[in-house]
């Protein structure tokens, strides 16, 4: 018995095995027949309904297929909770070698991700892919993930070793530069996420570059309560050094669960872009009367670079609209510094985006429009219009773009208009 198939459960075969529903010509499938059904002899059936052998993930899949049922309902579902991800292939009924061959993806790299919770680098929508597979949410890959062995002893080592380069380079005087580039706490660190040194010394210097500030902070307040001869001013001091401590502390330990959540998702820097783009879009609403949908097309020549856990997709007639899910937005609100701090000039969301502002509902060269007889609002992206808007400045003109084979977007040096497709022919063919 290998670890993982503990999962199986015999009750479940059992149970299945000798219920009627989906045959209605015949009360049960005896042992025997059941063991014609996959190759297999009635001896082995019965051992895996006595829990004295566990199939394999092959046979499991042979066993629901002939149950005419889905291989999880083979499984004990109330340890759930405890499953890491290769339980989750194996309750499919999936080997390691199955899910390399349909993701395309090298055996050795599949290992380390399914064992230490590594995501291959250039596969930036690598979980989604491995959550359609299995078919499991982007959610419980996450979850099964945290349950990795390997992966819960990496978030404890590199707590102790960004504490020690915090205790080594925050308290430096002068300009902050983060880690030492040869640092072997960061040489280690980076081996543990499978990164290169540059980039998770990148990554660090600017997580430490915030704890730097609220280091400072506390030293000064902690001058003022040693130093200060207004007793009422240091007992204030007092407490705002312990509270700048507090958050120190707070914001220290969250450091490794930042990085892991971070380089599981990190995206590329012209997606990334794309997400800002529409992280942006959604400040010219109110979020809580629906936000707003943006052209897909006017945002992304490729649309399917778009990551599916963080963007949704719809269509308003035959208009390809997508706006970021709540996990998308909370993934550019978390970790724009992240960002920055990789791709240096890269566009940055809105900042102090408020949702029931007239400040945000009005941001400069955004706006929004509705196709015909439709009440959706639809956005252009920022880069788009003021690219376009530029062009029909300079030519002082409106330009036609088309939105779908009926909708066509009318755009001027300060408009927006939709129309069909159809009308802007005949006025052509008028003139």
């Amino acid at each position: 018995m290998t670890r993982g198939q503990t999962h199986f459960s015999p009750s479940q075969l059992l149970a299945h095995r000798t219920n009627s529903a989906g045959r209605p010509n015949r009360s049960y499938l005896t042992a025997e027949q059941l063991a014609q059904a996959v190759g297999a002899t009635k001896a082995q059936i019965l051992a895996y309904e006595n829990g004295h052998r566990v199939p394999d993930p092959v046979r499991v899949t042979a066993l629901a297929r002939a149950l005419g049922i889905h291989p999880t309902m083979l499984m004990d579902r109330h340890s759930l909770q405890s499953w890491t991800l290769a339980d989750y292939r194996r309750a499919v009924g999936l080997r390691a070698q199955d899910v390399v061959g349909e993701l395309g993806i090298s055996p050795k790299n599949y290992r380390r991700f399914e064992n230490e919770g590594i995501v291959p680098s250039r596969r930036p929508q690598f979980i989604d892919e491995v959550a359609a597979a299995l078919e499991i949410s982007h959610e419980r890959v996450e979850q099964a993930l945290d349950r990795t062995p390997a992966v819960r002893i990496r978030q404890v080592r590199a707590f102790h070793l960004i504490v020690a380069m915090a205790d080594r380079y925050i308290p430096q005087a002068g300009a902050w530069r983060g880690p030492a580039p040869d640092d072997p706490d960061l040489t280690e660190l980076a081996a543990s996420y499978g990164r290169p040194v540059q980039r998770i010394r990148r990554v660090l210097a600017h997580e430490l570059g915030e704890l730097r500030q609220s280091y400072v902070r506390a030293q000064r307040e902690r001058v003022i309560a040693d130093f200060d001869t207004d007793l009422a001013r240091q007992a204030n001091a007092r407490y705002a050094y312990e509270r700048w401590q507090d958050i120190f502390d707070r914001d220290l330990q969250r450091i490794p669960r930042r990085l892991e959540r971070f380089h599981r998702t990190a995206q590329p820097s012209d997606v990334w872009q794309l997400l800002v783009d529409l992280y942006n879009v959604d400040a010219i609403t109110n979020r809580r009367e629906g936000g707003n949908w943006a052209v897909t097309n006017l945002l992304s020549a490729k649309p399917e670079t778009l990551p599916p856990h963080f963007v949704v997709h719809r269509q308003v007639d035959d208009v390809r609209v997508c706006r970021l899910s709540a996990e998308g937005t909370t993934h550019v609100h978390s970790y724009a510094g992240l960002y920055v701090a990789l791709f240096p000039g890269v566009r940055r969301p809105i900042r102090g985006r408020n949702h029931n502002s007239s400040k945000a509902r009005t941001t400069p060269g955004q706006e929004t429009f509705a196709l015909p007889s439709r009440a959706e609002r639809l956005a252009v992206p920022q880069p788009f219009l003021t690219a376009t808007r530029t062009v029909a400045a300079d030519t002082k003109s409106s330009l036609p773009i088309p939105l779908s084979p009926t909708y066509v977007l009318t755009v001027g040096p300060s408009s927006l208009s939709a129309s069909f497709l159809d009308n802007i022919y005949s006025t052509d063919e008028l003139d």
